[in-house]
């Protein structure tokens, strides 16, 4: 039964957590809420604590970094939920703490960036990598995704060195191809493009990508990047009448991104029909029928998906 949560009631919870972070058990599970400022002096914005969960104990270890990155003005940890999950599952499991105050739609549909053909994959670079490509957001590579992650894997191997956080290191760098990421919302974006310029090896997208230009109608020119990941990587789950996610008013606008940019031709499927779903990457949901927009754009975040997120991000 789904147990309906919205992630801006859940939010309530969490300012406790996210001005007091503190380690402990849930559960059958541990949890590290890290700020990462404690992971790199260079870091003092977007603070909010990473949620970080090793495998549970028990449980065989899969061997592979999920890493998950919640959704505009969103913190970790209104998602643990989807992070424990992966953790019961053997997974090393990271809710990343990043910048994302603004929404991609929001900044490259407004003043000049309308005009910018680049603007969103300029500004998902530098929010991801921390090069400075795009006159419309400042991020550097200390507090860019990839910078933080970094920062937050050589805290974990420094402070807990027996969980095999190692095991995602090479020389400094991340092993992309031990890395599944996901993301709900602009972090799903954010995922999808990761999957266009690194190896990860799963790319899970919850509710997007949304990117979408008002200015000439179309979609941005980084969705024909060609894929660094697998063939076959991309997973999605969305409403099927989410009208945030479908930022043009048509409903079957990320749906058909899917199909058309990451490779996920099969049919609609919806997630009634149960496990494996016709072994279909592309997944929908209607349980939040009648709810508010912001409820339905949420939907596949709350409690009672646990199946489905085993499917898409913890196989």
């Amino acid at each position: 039964m789904l147990t309906i949560l919205s992630l801006n009631l859940y939010a309530r919870s969490c300012v406790g957590q996210n001005t007091f972070p503190s380690n402990g058990s849930v559960g059958s599970l541990v949890r590290y809420q890290i700020s990462p400022s404690s992971t790199s002096s260079f870091i003092t914005t977007f603070n909010a604590p990473h949620q970080v969960y090793p495998p549970q104990i028990g449980v065989t270890k899969k061997n592979r970094l999920s890493v998950f990155y919640p959704g505009t003005d969103s913190t970790p940890c209104e998602i643990n939920a989807i992070l424990q999950q992966g953790a019961t599952r053997g997974y090393h499991v990271i809710g990343l703490s990043y910048p994302n105050g603004d929404a991609v739609n929001t900044i490259c549909n407004q003043g000049a960036a309308r005009n910018d053909a680049s603007c969103f994959e300029m500004v998902r670079r530098e929010i991801v990598t921390g090069e400075s490509v795009s006159p419309f957001i400042a991020v550097d590579s200390n507090n860019a995704i990839e910078g933080r992650l970094l920062s937050l894997l050589l805290y974990l191997h420094q402070n807990y060195p027996g969980q095999g956080w190692d095991h995602y290191l090479s020389g400094g760098s991340i092993v992309w191809s031990s890395v599944y990421v996901g993301g709900h919302s602009q972090g799903s974006g954010h995922a999808a493009y990761q999957g266009k310029i690194r190896t990860v090896e799963r790319v899970s997208i919850y509710s997007g990508v949304s990117d979408y230009s008002l200015q000439t109608a179309s979609n941005p020119s980084w969705f024909g990047l060609s894929q660094q990941a697998p063939a076959g990587a991309y997973y999605g789950f969305i409403h099927e009448n989410d009208p945030i996610a479908n930022f043009s008013g048509n409903m079957n606008q990320v749906t058909d991104v899917w199909s058309n940019s990451f490779g996920m031709t099969e049919p609609l499927t919806n997630v009634n029909v149960g496990s494996p779903y016709g072994n279909s990457k592309r997944l929908v949901t209607t349980a939040c029928n009648g709810m508010g927009s912001s409820a339905v754009h949420a939907c596949p975040m709350f409690n009672g998906f646990q199946t489905v997120w085993n499917y898409v991000s913890y196989p």
